[in-house]
């Protein structure tokens, strides 16, 4: 996609989604809230947003809307937050955490069931028809084609388990992966360290390697490195709360083993670039560095987070980031449609 050299292309992508530990979070909290919020700064800005909706909740909201009145009334919240958010120009996309398929509602909370968090953890069938059906899901709201995907966790690989589920169904595009991230929790995992060093390339078995005659085009997310004590400041506010720094979500996320704690706490990471709490306080240095080598790559910023993680604080520095750089540029995966998977 081409922009004028004098123009930054910014994608804001956020993952839709609740949380996934012992307290799933509410609808209003985690979803319909923030993004409320979030849209009053984007509509001040004429930016657009991405959302990859986690369409295997929406399904297991709509599967139970006739037995329980009030999951019927979240279903409808988000079906209409969605719709309009699309009719106004915001994009759609598709988001996987299938282990909503065999978790299930006792009248009053989710029990989730966290052995089947990664599409992989499916025969190839049952992938098939899970992408299936919550492609329709999201385009039966948005009224707009889906083709883009990002995995639930960044759990994408080994990506030829999954592939043959998203080319029939025509998902062509992926946002999954960042530069040199890395887990080694042993339920999300990933290896991201050998990924191109581009705002995107195509691929065909291995969304980190480029292959210029794959199926799949990876615009990836901008990745950021930390040293430890980015970490240790997120640990001090953990601690010493400030209403600013905390979360619109009300539920608990999932914890990781304590590997992937203490790199963090003790050896520089890598981070995607995100609207998420203190993370949101690195936006400016991203866009500046971004903007200062625009002048000889062809830059494009892609800033994930989740608007259960949003706080006052995301919104304050994403407001003074956009009024301080006039010279980016709203762009959506819908921006990429018009060019196929030949991007």
């Amino acid at each position: 996609m081409q922009t004028p050299n004098n123009q930054l292309p910014v994608t804001i992508s956020l993952d839709y989604e609740l949380f996934f530990g012992s307290a799933t979070g509410s609808v209003d909290k985690c979803l319909i809230f923030p993004i409320e919020r979030l849209c009053k700064i984007l509509d001040k800005h004429a930016f657009k947003l991405s959302l990859f909706v986690d369409a295997c909740f929406l399904i297991k909201l709509r599967d139970l809307s006739g037995k329980y009145a009030n999951l019927n009334a979240e279903y409808e919240k988000i079906r209409n937050q969605l719709k309009r958010l699309s009719e106004d120009g915001h994009d759609i996309q598709l988001h996987v955490h299938p282990h909503w398929i065999n978790s299930h509602y006792d009248g009053n909370s989710w029990i989730i069931d966290e052995k089947n968090y990664r599409l992989h953890d499916f025969g190839k069938e049952d992938q098939k028809e899970i992408i299936r059906r919550c492609k329709e899901e999201l385009e039966a709201i948005s009224g707009n084609k889906v083709f883009a995907f990002r995995a639930g966790g960044w759990c994408i690989q080994p990506f030829e388990e999954i592939m043959d589920a998203l080319i029939m169904n025509d998902i062509w595009l992926d946002s999954t992966v960042y530069k040199n991230g890395l887990s080694n929790d042993p339920i999300r995992w990933f290896d991201f360290r050998t990924c191109e060093d581009s705002v995107s390339w195509k691929f065909s078995t291995n969304p980190t390697q480029k292959d210029s005659s794959g199926f799949f085009t990876e615009i990836p997310i901008s990745s950021i490195k930390l040293s430890p004590l980015f970490f240790w400041k997120m640990a001090f506010f953990s601690v010493f709360k400030q209403e600013k720094l905390t979360p619109y979500g009300d539920g608990k996320a999932m914890t990781a083993n304590k590997g992937y704690y203490l790199s963090r706490l003790f050896s520089n990471t890598y981070t995607p670039a995100s609207l998420d709490g203190l993370k949101a306080t690195l936006l400016d240095r991203l866009i500046t560095e971004s903007l200062k080598s625009r002048a000889i790559a062809n830059e494009h910023v892609n800033i994930m987070g989740h608007p259960k993680s949003l706080t006052d604080l995301s919104l304050d520095e994403l407001d003074s980031c956009l009024s301080k750089h006039q010279s980016l540029k709203s762009i959506t995966f819908m921006d990429f449609l018009d060019k196929g998977n030949n991007v």
